[in-house]
């Protein structure tokens, strides 16, 4: 996608930004620019509302999400047991306008020409339902009505977030989709149908909990000697990392986790119960959590299998399962803190080309399929929510949501846990864990690994300061790096339209950025935020000014150190030292900077 505009008419505004607050991203759009790459720079003075321009985004794709999704429980909705539930009439921002350009879904609108650019608006008025419109529809067929299926296929197919900070309100809307990815699944269990990791909802809120499975998933699916140019997008990893290769890691997989499905019927509605408790259905057997994505039934000499349990063992260099924890644990077969009477699957991998083609032979040469196993697994670890407490994470609007739903269990309650996952890096004579890489090189790695993930998606990206801990030879290259993340001729074949909105307070980035696609937003006379573009040519403009004239810093050294620049000066203003000995101070005591320089002369 790529957005045109964003309009926010309600009464109450959203936080800093006011009723009638609008951003026009671009009015035009031609093949060449819809491919291109160019992520919105969103720059100002803390406080100035770049990251509620992220939110507002968020929100509304959410609410879209809720309206659309086929798999929702039945009190997800408002009720009389429910008054705080789901309305599709109301939303967190009520009334809004939001326009842009997309390309089309195949499966979804067969016999169109998907090489043409589709427009769509939508449009929310108060306590109404949004109305999405297919705005250029009569270009591509007689125009009707559009479907449910066809409704939610004009929206982007992913809604990607990632903030280097703990921005809980970026976070809001994404911890809520994780829960309806998880419902999604008990659905499932309960109809006993196979089930794709691939979640319905869009909304994927990748925070450092992902981190492992971003980078293991790059690392093991890109690094390919017959697909060189993939192999080419990890270049960055070893160029500024220094990681030459994944060396080992364990994953441990909970086995024995029972839990009561939802009772289901033929219009699909479902009613759940608390994890400890019973559903209306009576159930005599509690099917295993992991049933789903384990589903035998294959003969186990094909080549091809169903159960994703079996695709990880076919692809560990070795694995066992323990049933009784406690006997190896006494025998020193087994470490760590484990619960009693729990069994567990341990899949042990020393990779090397045949674990990587392994890999990539059952998970379809697609880094994204292997990750969203990894994450529907971590996403199993709401087993442990109730019933009453998911109901009150989707209702609440309280900003303090994730620390009220911390619900990632003990390690050894987890679905899916990660261990002694070691890399290769240059210039060290032995593997390291990659716990031991600096905050720097994790934020580098996670970012750059998840736009390769999803580069070849329709996605929206919503980045909250993503290069926080980077140095600053890395924040004047980490554009160019997103850029090597994408491959262009790839996306002009598979008409890919992605769009990235990132805010930042780095002058590097906005160094190599248009002018066109840096927004900067700041307080007007009236009191209200505003957003303006700068005016001058930010692309390759110089640190110093970008520093001066976007952020309004009116010096270009440290407030310490412009305090003995001062008392130099006003020596010299008071003519009671000699100016020989305060040259002398000025060259022995600060080093050079523009304000040096204009004492000095």
């Amino acid at each position: 996608m790529k957005l045109i505009r964003l309009k926010i008419n309600d009464y109450n505004g959203y936080k800093s930004l006011p009723q009638g607050f609008e951003i026009i991203f671009q009015k035009k759009l031609d093949q060449k620019s819809a491919i291109e790459f160019n992520p919105y720079i969103l720059a100002g003075r803390n406080g100035s509302g770049k990251s509620n321009v992220l939110e507002v985004l968020a929100e509304i794709f959410y609410h879209l999400d809720c309206i659309y999704l086929r798999y929702k429980p039945d009190y997800f909705y408002k009720s009389e047991e429910n008054p705080k539930g789901f309305v599709p009439e109301i939303s967190k921002i009520n009334d809004y306008e939001l326009e842009y350009h997309t390309f089309l879904d195949k499966e979804t609108f067969p016999n169109c020409d998907y090489s043409k650019i589709v427009r769509v608006s939508i449009i929310k008025k108060e306590n109404k339902r949004p109305i999405i419109e297919w705005i250029n529809e009569s270009e591509f067929r007689k125009p009707s009505e559009l479907s449910q299926q066809e409704s939610k296929n004009l929206l982007p197919k992913f809604i990607v977030g990632y903030a280097s900070g703990n921005n809980e309100t970026l976070s809001f809307p994404f911890i809520k989709s994780r829960f309806l990815q998880y419902d999604e699944y008990l659905t499932s269990l309960a109809a006993k149908e196979f089930l794709s990791p691939r979640p319905e909802s869009s909304l994927l809120y990748l925070d450092e909990s992902y981190s492992q499975a971003i980078l293991l998933s790059n690392l093991l699916m890109l690094d390919s000697e017959l697909e060189p140019k993939k192999k080419e997008s990890l270049q960055p990893f070893k160029d500024y990392v220094g990681i030459e290769d994944v060396d080992t890691f364990r994953l441990v997989i909970r086995t024995d986790i029972e839990i009561n499905p939802p009772k289901t019927s033929n219009d699909r509605e479902e009613t759940f119960s608390n994890f400890s408790g019973t559903t209306q259905q009576d159930i005599s057997v509690k099917p295993n959590l992991l049933q789903n994505i384990d589903l035998k039934g294959n003969n186990k000499k094909d080549a091809y299998v169903t159960s994703y349990i079996e695709k990880l063992k076919r692809c560990a260099t070795t694995w066992y399962e323990i049933q009784n924890v406690d006997y190896f644990a006494e025998t020193g077969y087994v470490t760590g803190d484990y619960s009693r009477d729990s069994s567990y699957l341990y899949l042990d991998f020393k990779v090397n080309k045949a674990t990587k083609k392994a890999f990539q032979f059952h998970f379809e040469n697609d880094p994204l399929k292997l990750f969203e196993l990894f994450k529907l697994l971590l996403v199993l670890d709401a087993y442990k929510i109730s019933t009453e407490s998911k109901k009150r994470i989707y209702s609440t609007q309280n900003i303090f949501l994730s620390e009220d739903t911390i619900y990632r269990p003990e390690e050894n309650e987890r679905v899916l846990c990660f261990k002694n996952f070691k890399i290769r890096k240059e210039e060290v004579p032995h593997s390291i864990f990659t716990k031991e890489l600096s905050d720097g090189e994790h934020q580098f790695l996670h970012t750059l690994g998840l736009c390769l993930l999803f580069k070849g998606t329709r996605s929206l990206f919503l980045f909250d300061e993503p290069e926080t801990h980077f140095n600053p030879d890395w924040k004047a290259k980490f554009i160019t790096s997103l850029r090597n993340c994408f491959n262009i001729e790839e996306d002009k074949k598979n008409n890919t339209m992605r769009e990235m909105l990132m805010t930042t307070h780095s002058s590097y980035l906005i160094s190599d950025s248009e002018v066109n696609f840096v927004l900067l937003l700041k307080k007007g006379k009236d009191g209200d935020f505003k957003y303006l573009r700068p005016r001058f040519q930010t692309l390759g403009a110089s640190i110093n000014k970008i520093t001066i004239e976007i952020f309004g810093a009116k010096i270009t050294v440290g407030d310490y150190a412009l305090s003995k620049l001062q008392a130099i000066n006003d020596k010299l203003e008071s003519g009671t030292a000699d100016k020989n000995e305060l040259l002398n101070e000025l060259e022995n005591t600060l080093g050079d900077s523009v304000e040096k320089i204009l004492l000095r002369n």
